[in-house]
């Protein structure tokens, strides 16, 4: 079975970012780990040393890509984070952290869509994407409706569930339903499936 034009165009896509993908992985093991020997507010500060070092080796390792389409918006969210933890000292209201950052990136993406048709974090997300055909608007519009369920299943957990199964959501779950939310959203978005038998 041969690979078409657009196949190879998306392993290419995908082999070019495995250094972004692997670094968010590593980023959230090791979150959920300082997390667990600490404290959540430590949590914190360690995410916000850990962009800030990324960004600085961005600047001297100019052959991979550590930080994916979104590295500013990301960044700027860890700075966020970081003001929430050190307002807020209880951990349960850390726990709500991100829920209010979720439904705050979530406007973001939708007025990104809805006001702008995905020009800014829309497009610049899309250059990252595997496959071709994605419409950037609808892509902003789908993501900003994914981070308002992902956030809405955070606040359920952290008002109800133990600080253990919270931890896990918020470092591991949240991605899986994440992915599994823009999987079923795809035609919306424009990726189109491949015809039966490829």
């Amino acid at each position: 079975m041969s690979m078409t034009d657009a196949d190879q165009v998306s392993l290419a896509r995908l082999r070019k970012n495995a250094p972004a993908i692997i670094t968010d992985l590593l980023l959230g093991v090791a979150f959920f780990i300082v997390a667990k020997l600490t404290d959540l507010t430590i949590a914190a500060y360690f995410g916000v040393a850990a962009g800030v070092v990324l960004v600085i080796a961005q600047r001297f390792i100019k052959s991979v890509d550590l930080l994916g389409g979104l590295a500013l918006f990301g960044i700027f969210m860890l700075g966020v984070s970081a003001v929430f933890a050190s307002v807020f000292q209880d951990e349960n209201i850390i726990k709500l952290r991100s829920t209010f950052l979720g439904g705050f990136s979530g406007v973001l993406f939708l007025c990104d869509g809805l006001l702008a048709r995905g020009r800014f974090l829309g497009a610049r997300l899309l250059r990252y994407m595997p496959a071709d055909g994605i419409d950037p608007r609808r892509l902003a519009i789908a993501l900003g409706a994914i981070t308002f369920v992902v956030a809405g299943v955070n606040l359920v957990l952290a008002l109800y569930a133990p600080e253990d199964v919270w931890l896990l959501y918020t470092t591991f779950g949240d991605v899986i339903l994440a992915a599994i939310l823009f999987v079923g959203l795809g035609r919306y978005i424009g990726i189109t499936p491949a015809p039966a038998g490829k």
